[in-house]
């Protein structure tokens, strides 16, 4: 794979470029750019649940929308020193309406004048009080939200799996026809994606489900030997499941006189716009399209379609 010719993905720029896009879902301006150089920034460090994250701010902006009736009073603008000192003691310094920005603490607080600007471009975001500038962005995280009833991931390939429990063989023990397994640890538990829903009981209808851990503790002790290491969740979350992605490269239909030649050695030819035509599976059903990418020392693969109800959705880049 290392011979490819792949297009690189700044990891940085493709953080950067998510960033706005959840903030502009959040219905806040955002967008890229260089901070203007006519005043004096303050920059700072902010730390909350999500993790840390670095800002600028303009200083002298961010006075007047803090406290717009101060300029009036004063005879003489405040040096970017003052501003910084009063930024400290301000406890809530920034109105921030975007989740992955809340912060609890905010320190390092310094001044920076227009030369001191960063020369790359940055993210940034308009709030209350000023354009705010990212110069280290959160820590990437998990939605936290729960499953939609209409998800994607709703209509998802899962193994429901009735486990009836477990036994041990013994060392140089051969399996043969009409020999009789005797199930010692008797369990009865139901797993999907390898999360336990709870516990099971044979009726005459069928197979009856118990998810509550009462149930499922009541199930288990149909045997003395059960297994404990079982326990359940009353409240299963069905957006916790593991989705195994697969990322398929080609297919091609073969003949066994070929196949022995490509294993004695022989090449296996790709067409030229392979790289933009790899196929993702999530847990074996096709979901979406997208390019083989170099992303810093990994390989990645960015999407450029999804796949809506088995026909392909145009996914914005």
């Amino acid at each position: 794979m290392s011979a490819l010719k792949l297009r690189r993905v700044n990891a940085s720029a493709h953080a950067a470029a998510q960033a706005i896009r959840r903030w502009r879902n959040a219905d806040v301006d955002a967008g890229s750019g260089h901070p203007p150089g006519q005043s004096g920034y303050l920059c700072f460090r902010a730390s909350g649940e999500g993790g840390e994250w670095q800002g600028l701010i303009d200083a002298r902006d961010w006075l007047h929308r803090s406290l717009p009736g101060l300029r009036s009073l004063l005879s003489v603008e405040c040096s970017l020193m003052n501003i910084a000192e009063l930024f400290r003691a301000v406890p809530q310094p920034l109105l921030l309406e975007v989740e992955d920005l809340h912060y609890r603490q905010i320190s390092d607080v310094d001044g920076v004048l227009p030369g001191q600007l960063p020369p790359q471009e940055l993210p940034w975001l308009d709030t209350p009080r000023g354009r705010l500038w990212l110069t280290r962005l959160p820590p990437a995280r998990a939605a936290s939200r729960p499953l939609d009833a209409d998800s994607w991931l709703s209509d998802l390939p899962l193994r429901l799996e009735l486990m009836l429990g477990s036994s041990h063989l013994g060392h140089g023990i051969r399996l043969k026809a009409g020999d009789v397994l005797r199930i010692i640890q008797r369990s009865q538990r139901c797993y999907l994606g390898h999360q336990c829903l709870g516990a099971f009981t044979f009726t005459e209808q069928g197979i009856h489900m118990q998810s509550t851990a009462t149930d499922a503790q009541s199930t288990a002790d149909l045997d003395t030997d059960t297994d404990t290491d079982t326990d359940t969740d009353t409240d299963f979350d069905l957006g916790a499941l593991p989705v195994r992605l697969e990322f398929l490269l080609a297919t091609r239909e073969i003949d066994l006189a070929t196949l022995s030649q490509i294993i004695a050695g022989q090449l296996i030819p790709l067409a030229d716009d392979a790289a933009r035509h790899i196929e993702v599976r999530a847990n074996g059903k096709p979901v979406a399209r997208g390019e083989l990418v170099q992303l810093q020392e990994q390989l990645a693969v960015e999407v450029l379609e999804v796949y809506r109800n088995g026909s392909p959705d145009g996914m914005p880049r």
